[in-house]
């Protein structure tokens, strides 16, 4: 399917990206209390691990009513500042593939089922309100915009396609 073929592509693109930059710029922190470059990469990888759990849940569950997560704590808890670069990249892009074939396998009718049993008002980076209709195919949209927002803040060069 074209969905995951989208990811794909994005992640192949940018890979190369992040692999050329140097690794005192990925670890610098503007303020002790701010994420570096590494660590919002390492952020997004967060991101994918929960929203693959989301995205194979939610079928069995019949809702799209998801857990949250502390994303500083995760960040944290799992020292990204302290790994390699190269480790980190390599993490980021093999969770997001894994996510891919995810996504390409939900079946079409589901993916775009709107339901009103939702929390994107309370998880999403694009809020919808409460009770109002939104589907799987809402979420992705939402995830590939918040993975566009972060590599932006990471890599000079990237130009966002999901406005």
């Amino acid at each position: 399917m074209y969905r995951g073929a989208f990811l794909r592509d994005l992640l192949k693109r940018v890979q190369s990206q992040l692999e050329q930059l140097p690794a005192e710029d990925l670890k610098h922190k503007e303020h002790p209390e701010k994420w570096s470059k590494l660590e919002i990469l390492g952020h997004l990888v967060d991101s994918a691990y929960n929203n693959h759990q989301r995205f194979l849940r939610a079928e069995e569950q019949g809702n799209l009513i998801f857990f949250g997560y502390n994303q500083n704590e995760w960040a944290r808890l799992n020292n990204y500042q302290k790994r390699t670069t190269q480790e980190v990249i390599n993490l980021w892009y093999t969770v997001n593939v894994h996510l891919s074939y995810l996504i390409d396998e939900i079946q079409e009718d589901f993916f775009i089922k709107e339901m009103t049993t939702h929390n994107f008002h309370q998880i999403g980076m694009r809020t919808v309100e409460e009770g109002s209709p939104s589907s799987l195919a809402y979420l992705y949209e939402d995830y590939l915009f918040h993975l566009e927002h972060h590599l932006a803040q990471i890599v000079p060069s990237f130009e966002r396609s999901i406005a």
